[in-house]
């Protein structure tokens, strides 16, 4: 029989102590590491999806701004307006690229390949009453038919630069850059509809013989 009597027996509650702090110590650890992991998750979300929707916002303004410049353009009333000897009607000048037509007056076009027996290389067609006509990818006459006849003449009428009338029995009427040479016609055809037609009449128009004379100029 083992009479062996431990002389002293250690107090382990200090120890356990410091194994109970050092499990609790690294269960917070975790925890907040958990924590932070998922905040950052949740941040991440957040951001991913206000970037698309974002994105989504975008396209969804530029369809509503396209849309909105469709709707207020009234090809038979077309804007004038001239910058530095460039004759605009509804915002587009020649010399302008496709793109950029497309871009000022919307997609809702028909591309016409030499119908009427132009030389252009293809035509821009908005709703049967406005052609574009492009060369080379540049645009080089604009055609508006059935234009209001009562708002054109407002319109040529106040127009300040040079414009004149010439001795045809059709008195048609003309406005005309002398710095770039730009023309705008403005007749009327046998049906009665008021044709306006943008061309490069040349800066030496008014001296070409061809040109029919000049009736009257207007201030």
């Amino acid at each position: 029989m083992n009479n062996y009597i431990p002389n002293e027996v250690k107090d382990l509650t200090a120890s356990k102590q410091r194994v109970m702090q050092n499990v609790v110590k690294e269960l917070e650890n975790t925890s907040r590491r958990s924590k932070h992991k998922w905040r950052f998750v949740v941040i991440s979300a957040v951001l991913t999806i206000s970037a698309i929707l974002f994105v989504f916002n975008e396209i969804l303004l530029e369809n509503e701004q396209q849309s909105a410049t469709e709707i207020q353009l009234d090809f038979t009333k077309p804007t004038f307006s001239e910058e530095q000897g460039l004759l605009h009607l509804h915002g587009v000048t020649l010399g302008d690229s496709q793109s950029k037509v497309i871009e000022r007056l919307g997609e809702n076009y028909t591309i016409d390949d030499h119908e009427d027996g132009s030389v252009a290389d293809f035509i821009l067609d908005y709703d049967g009453i406005a052609r574009f006509y492009f060369y080379q990818d540049k645009l080089e006459t604009i055609i508006f038919m059935k234009v209001d006849k009562i708002y054109f003449d407002k319109l040529f009428k106040a127009y300040d630069g040079f414009k004149f009338l010439t001795s045809t029995t059709d008195n048609d009427r003309y406005i005309y850059s002398t710095e770039t040479g730009q023309l705008l016609k403005a007749t009327i055809i046998p049906n009665g509809d008021l044709y306006l037609y943008l061309m490069n009449g040349g800066k030496d128009l008014l001296e070409n013989p061809d040109f029919p004379k000049i009736e009257q100029i207007l201030d």
